[in-house]
């Protein structure tokens, strides 16, 4: 955790701005305890886990190091953040144990050597939830899971997602509640399984997610 929360302050300051969370404990809170909390949902031990928009190796990193069996994938499409995740690796020294992809996770979902690969994908901070899904969702093996990482608002709209989640294969399995720290906000883990093959026309473009997300559900 060190090496990571010094890497991350260090390119802050000096090269460009990775994350607006800044001071040692609210990083050690938002980021790596917010990290962690994954492990109330999922059995990491030995997992294939894709972590889509990693930003700056968050929840995959911390969930590395602390379950090293787990065998990593990190998705961003940014190259300069992939430039930071790369260096962070060699100095953990985890760059020949983690897989780092420099592309956009809608493109990924179409290629035969990702698609159904996967026991977990995670995606913390990032879109709507119906965005998540149709990204994450192919990218599992038939009984993998999907976790994000949402606000009450997020939660309150999740019944009405459900029709969709079940259209691209999954099925709502669990929202996890939880605190950070003494933090009175309230978070949630929501956990999302596949249960059939995801239908070959998802993931659709980024553009066409949100025309769709804009026209069913009016967000």
């Amino acid at each position: 955790m060190v090496i990571h929360k010094n890497m991350l302050a260090d390119w802050n300051s000096t090269r460009f701005n990775l994350t607006a969370i800044s001071g040692e404990k609210d990083v050690a809170l938002k980021h790596f305890v917010d990290s962690l909390a994954a492990a109330k949902a999922v059995d990491f031990n030995g997992k294939s886990i894709i972590d889509i928009g990693t930003g700056a190796g968050f929840p995959g990193v911390p969930i590395k190091v602390a379950f090293p069996s787990v065998q990593l994938t990190l998705l961003d499409s940014k190259e300069k953040k992939a430039a930071f995740i790369m260096m962070l690796l060699r100095r953990l020294e985890l760059s020949e144990e983690v897989k780092l992809l420099v592309a956009r996770a809608e493109e990924i979902g179409k290629d035969a050597d990702f698609r159904g690969k996967y026991d977990v994908a995670m995606m913390r901070g990032v879109s709507k939830i119906p965005v998540n899904v149709e990204i994450s969702m192919p990218l599992l093996k038939t009984g993998g899971k999907v976790i994000l990482w949402k606000g009450k608002k997020d939660v309150d709209r999740l019944k009405q997602y459900e029709p969709f989640i079940k259209e691209v294969g999954g099925t709502i399995e669990n929202v996890l509640p939880y605190n950070l720290g003494t933090e009175p906000q309230e978070r949630f883990l929501i956990v999302l399984v596949k249960k059939t093959k995801t239908p070959p026309k998802f993931p659709r473009t980024y553009s066409t997610m949100r025309k769709a997300l804009k026209k069913r559900w009016g967000v």
